[in-house]
């Protein structure tokens, strides 16, 4: 291994085991060398002008990276590949997509790449050392590819996280025009409920439809001579049956605690009965949540 051999490394070590054809002719290799290195299996082509070094795996980052490089400067990470960096919920490492100009359409390189006219200043945004489409700019990408479900799980997580507003959400698809852009009924039908349903909620309601049960009237309101007693996440009236999600109650502070079970109590007096399912519950338990529930409601009636 000469010099030049010694710098694509150090370079490469720094870029998740990736380089480019140019970086290696800077660092002194000239393109019959480059030649014979891939030929002796020295180096392996990634994408259509990157390389790593035999026996050096990309992870999905350096995927990215590879494709980033191949792509040119305009390009960003985005869709199910964007949402997983910015850690949106449901969203997981592995799919590899790409938005670049409309003039850059022609490049190639490993994984999906699509083409748009415009990418604004607010669209772009560096995760982890990678170029990505802003949260914001990732669920309008988002929309027309993945489920309703999807959709709405990103939405809310990157409300949550604070990396996107439901306002902002709307601006930025009105901007971008809304005519012929796919996904946008199923956007607009996301975005009636985000900021009110969670994540959980709507995982708790996928399960319930996907079991047959009834829907619930949601986030109903009860009041009791003339006082505020609850906003309850999910009524099944005519059944006296209430269900809230979250997360664990050991989590709750001893007032929180004393605060939920005073809540708990006025509703009882009101005649509703309550039941409590944990994200464990709805995510690692099904079963347990649905036979439950159908419990309830025969009971109830």
């Amino acid at each position: 291994m000469n010099d030049a051999d010694r710098l694509i490394a150090r370079l490469a070590e720094a870029q998740r085991n990736v380089f480019t054809r140019q970086q290696a002719l800077t660092a002194g290799l000239s393109r019959s060398a480059l030649q014979r290195r891939v030929a002796s299996g020295l180096l392996v082509p990634v994408g259509t002008t990157t390389y790593r070094f035999a026996g050096a795996e990309l992870d999905w980052r350096g995927q990215l990276l590879s494709g980033l490089f191949d792509l040119g400067m305009a390009a960003l990470v985005t869709g199910r590949s964007a949402a997983a960096l910015h850690g949106m919920d449901g969203f997981a490492e592995g799919p590899v997509e790409f938005l670049v100009p409309r003039s850059r359409r022609s490049r190639l390189t490993a994984g999906r790449v699509s083409s748009t006219l415009e990418i604004g200043p607010l669209d772009r945004v560096v995760v982890d050392g990678l170029r990505a489409t802003s949260a914001t700019r990732t669920i309008v990408e988002l929309a027309g590819r993945v489920s309703e479900r999807e959709l709405g799980n990103a939405i809310d997580s990157a409300c949550r996280l604070g990396l996107t507003s439901p306002v902002f959400l709307r601006q930025r698809l009105d901007d971008l025009g809304r005519q012929g852009r796919p996904g946008v009924a199923t956007f607009d039908r996301v975005m009636e409920s985000a900021g009110v349903q969670s994540w959980l909620e709507r995982e708790f309601e996928h399960l319930l439809r996907s079991s047959g049960l009834p829907m619930p009237r949601r986030q109903r309101v009860y009041r009791r001579d003339g006082r505020h007693v609850a906003r309850v996440d999910c009524d099944f009236e005519p059944w006296p049956v209430i269900v809230e999600v979250g997360g664990r109650r050991g989590y709750l502070s001893a007032d929180d605690r004393r605060r939920q079970e005073h809540r708990r109590n006025e509703l009882q007096l009101i005649g509703k009965i309550v039941y409590f399912f944990t994200t464990e519950d709805v995510v690692e338990t099904p079963g347990y949540v649905i036979s439950t529930l159908r419990a309830a409601l025969v009971a109830a009636a």
